[in-house]
């Protein structure tokens, strides 16, 4: 047992003294390019960018092949990792551009603002009733407040606020059933009455039995709502029913111009704060 510890202790003595020569004496390149292979197989990162492949310059061809081809495929991932967080800032631009075209292309009534908010919550079992949104009374927002939403170049209304929380609010959708609103067809100045059937599509009834559509008419919020401004755009007609001889009156389908499935963000008209 003794001597084995004594063989032990004179190995690590002649090890020390063999690895403190090498420290003090001057490295060949072979030397320095066998030191930076080993330290480049324990941690690779280090050697990464664009000099990295000099510091292998004394070694076999071969293996400084295969090192070359393993660091320029890290940059290539380190390329395309930023590719993707471009393009993912990109979308961002897009959809802030969106915004802002949308914002410019409304001036709202005298005494209101536009406020963003996010929608954070959905019905579950069915898309076409309400949303939750995040700004509420600390931020501006009241009961039957006009809510828009906008896609692409597109602003369009999609409900009214029918519930306040400090920082959360319940926007009733105009797809939901017991959603209604004036309006009206700005091409033929007939008014009407657009209703939530709790599907993709609105119906727009009250309309003069002797009244005349197109398809494709724009249908526009009327001056005689309680809620919206007017001329805001609904949506447009993309069906007339067939009149019901006992009825005074006729009614059309009317496709919304924003599908509130498809929106992240809606518009909140509030109104302005006096200091």
């Amino acid at each position: 047992m003794n001597r084995e510890k004594r063989i032990a202790n004179v190995l690590l003595v002649v090890f020390s003294a063999v690895s403190l020569l090498l420290l003090a004496l001057p490295l060949t390149s072979a030397v320095q390019s066998f030191k930076a292979g080993v330290s480049y197989v324990l941690n690779p990162v280090p050697f990464h960018g664009s000099r990295a492949v000099e510091r292998f310059a004394g070694m076999p061809t071969s293996v400084l092949r295969l090192i070359t081809a393993d660091v320029e495929n890290a940059s290539l991932r380190d390329e395309l990792r930023n590719v993707a967080l471009l393009k993912a800032e990109l979308e961002g631009f897009k959809r802030e551009n969106e915004r802002l075209r949308a914002q410019m292309s409304l001036k709202p009534p005298a005494g209101r603002i536009l406020l963003w908010a996010r929608i954070m919550e959905r019905e579950p079992l069915n898309w076409h009733r309400f949303i939750l949104v995040d700004a509420g009374e600390k931020d501006g927002v009241e009961v039957n407040a006009p809510v828009l939403g906008a896609q692409g170049d597109v602003l369009a209304a999609v409900g009214r606020v029918t519930e306040v929380g400090p920082r959360w609010s319940k926007v009733l959708l105009l797809t939901d059933e017991l959603s209604s609103l004036a309006a009206y067809i700005p091409s033929r100045q007939w008014e009407g009455l657009v209703e939530g059937q709790g599907s993709p599509r609105l119906r727009m009834n009250y309309l003069p039995s002797e009244a005349q559509f197109s398809i494709g008419d724009p249908v526009h919020t009327s001056a005689t709502s309680a809620t919206f401004p007017v001329d805001i755009l609904i949506g447009t007609i993309s069906k007339v029913y067939q009149r019901d001889p006992f009825l005074t009156f006729q009614a059309v389908e009317v496709a919304p111009s924003v599908q509130p499935g498809m929106l992240k963000e809606v518009l909140i008209l509030v109104r302005q704060r006096t200091s």
